[in-house]
């Protein structure tokens, strides 16, 4: 036991590694993009009506989400795992909604470790987030053996780099909160923006399906059609997206070397984890060369999507792949 939580301490600390390494040409975009800030919308539970209502408004506008489920909770899998398919994320929120206030560290291993497997074999897809039951934070050196992140709800916008990445704030909405019409929604998402952070809706229950604190559907449509019409201020991502860019950005170096046709650049991260692949793309910017005024970028796969603003090529890039700029 002891060999086990000295490798998730070691773990969770290279994980939040903030050691960024670039040319003195380039600069990491904060969020995806170049946005302003990034929003998250964490659903808990699985109340009846986030399937068929809150999804489908998310479709709407393009947006994926992060649904947190219990296990002895879930009737039916295969909708949840349909939706992942369409990018939606799948979370873990223990097996029995357990306080991890009150229950010993053995029993929070089996909430962790169990929840994780079972919505893997359930869901085909790597379960990395966990959500806390009543907002009790646990060991975090526990969890840090099973996800990269955690969320809480201490009512704030969350830093862009967070202090703990198992202390990820998120802010309650619905009936039993002040924050229920759209404006209140959007009011959140403007502070997001002020503070350049990483703005997370907790949400349960929708159009008062059972579940706690219900938002209204026509609230929450306007809401995201607020945020959809404002797209250059915010990245909507699920929790896993936005914690893995956060890890991948404080850990970034990039190497360039000069080519006859240009520069060629090589993609790594020094974040380290068993439990997930860092393959989350990341925006960059370069400088364009002297005498330039066009570049193009490619890499194994051909030409990829860039663009110039202010004599700054911006281009995504992926850890661990290869790309080449030429004129």
């Amino acid at each position: 036991m002891k060999k086990q939580l000295i490798t998730a301490l070691i773990m969770a600390i290279s994980i939040n590694s903030t050691i960024a390494q670039l040319p003195k040409d380039y600069e990491v975009a904060t969020w995806l993009d170049f946005k302003k800030s990034a929003v998250t919308y964490s659903f808990d539970d699985g109340t009846p009506n986030q399937l068929p209502i809150a999804v489908p408004l998310l479709n709407k506008y393009g947006f994926k989400a992060s649904f947190n489920l219990v296990i002895d909770w879930v009737k039916d899998w295969n909708d949840w795992k349909q939706i992942t398919n369409n990018g939606h994320e799948i979370a873990s929120h223990t097996i029995t909604h357990a306080n991890f206030g009150q229950i010993s560290e053995e029993q929070q291993r089996k909430e962790l470790e169990t929840a994780k497997q079972i919505i893997e074999e359930k869901i085909g897809k790597p379960c990395i987030t966990f959500v806390y039951p009543y907002c009790a934070r646990g060991n975090d050196n526990i969890v840090a053996e099973y996800y990269i992140s955690a969320r809480t709800c201490d009512r704030h916008v969350a830093k862009a780099t967070p202090e703990n990445m198992f202390d990820i704030t998120s802010v309650c909405v619905g009936a039993e909160t002040d924050v229920q019409k759209a404006d209140d929604f959007n009011k959140w998402v403007k502070n997001g923006v002020i503070e350049n952070g990483w703005l997370t809706f907790l949400i349960h229950a929708i159009d008062n399906d059972g579940g706690y604190s219900s938002i209204s559907s026509t609230e929450f449509d306007n809401h995201l059609k607020f945020v959809s019409e404002n797209q250059n201020d915010y990245w909507v991502a699920t929790f896993a997206e936005v914690s893995k860019y956060i890890l991948e950005r404080n850990s970034l170096s990039i190497k360039e070397k000069k080519v006859s046709n240009g520069y060629e650049i090589e993609v790594m991260v020094s974040a380290q984890s068993k439990i997930t692949k860092f393959d989350q793309p990341l925006t960059i910017k370069r400088s364009l060369p002297k005498k330039w005024t066009s570049a193009k970028v490619t890499n194994s796969k051909g030409e990829i999507n860039s663009r110039i603003e202010n004599n700054k090529l911006i281009f995504n890039i992926i850890p661990g792949e290869k790309y080449t700029i030429t004129e």
